[in-house]
């Protein structure tokens, strides 16, 4: 009679072993599926919010704007009119070539120490790279009209120059460069005024 006692004993602890192997498999396999489903739904919800969270653009490509104010102060002989330095206020509205090439046209106003001008002109730029801040090389020119004395104080200018954008918003660029601008008398003989510039703006766009 123990001898039977024994085997069932033996036989019950066997299967109580048995049962709680399959419990604790089962229970590993659920914690396991549940933790791969809770690691999809983290990266899923990161992903969105990363992506509708990110404020800024690209910028690579269509229509933009840029609007800025400059400042030169001017080189050589200073001394005469339109020739000392000025300060001034331009908007571009051009359309960009994929992430490289953007052509645009430009007017404004240009204050100088003896009078104004009013600049229309075209503007080439190049921007580099496709990281995030982004160096351009632009190249505006055109002509500075004066119209109280047009042949006498209306100008032809070029202004390459070099500087870098830095995303600020959603579409929206901090744009600064700096260059050199030389302008030419229309009426003869030619007179040429060099300028150290500086132009700091927004630049909306895609």
């Amino acid at each position: 009679m123990k001898r039977l006692y024994t085997i069932i004993a033996v036989i019950l602890l066997m299967a109580s072993y048995v049962s709680a192997q399959v419990v604790t498999e089962r229970c590993w396999h659920l914690d396991k599926v549940q933790f791969l489903e809770h690691k999809q739904d983290f990266w899923r919800t990161h992903k969105m919010f990363s992506t509708s969270a990110r404020p800024y653009s690209a910028f690579t490509g269509g229509y933009y704007n840029l609007t800025e104010v400059q400042y030169g102060f001017g080189l050589g002989l200073v001394n005469v009119p339109y020739s000392n330095h000025y300060a001034g206020i331009s908007t571009i509205n051009g359309y960009r070539f994929g992430s490289g090439l953007a052509l645009g046209v430009g007017v404004g106003y240009n204050q100088y120490n003896d009078g104004y001008t009013v600049p229309v002109y075209a503007d080439v730029r190049y921007f580099m790279g496709k990281q995030r801040v982004k160096f351009f090389l632009a190249v505006p020119g055109g002509f500075f009209l004066n119209f109280d004395d047009f042949n006498d104080y209306s100008r032809v200018f070029g202004n390459p120059s070099l500087g870098l954008i830095v995303p600020v918003a959603k579409s929206t660029h901090l744009s600064f460069s700096a260059g050199l601008l030389t302008q030419y008398t229309i009426s003869k003989p030619h007179n040429r005024d060099s300028f150290i510039n500086m132009r700091l703006g927004l630049l909306f766009g895609k």
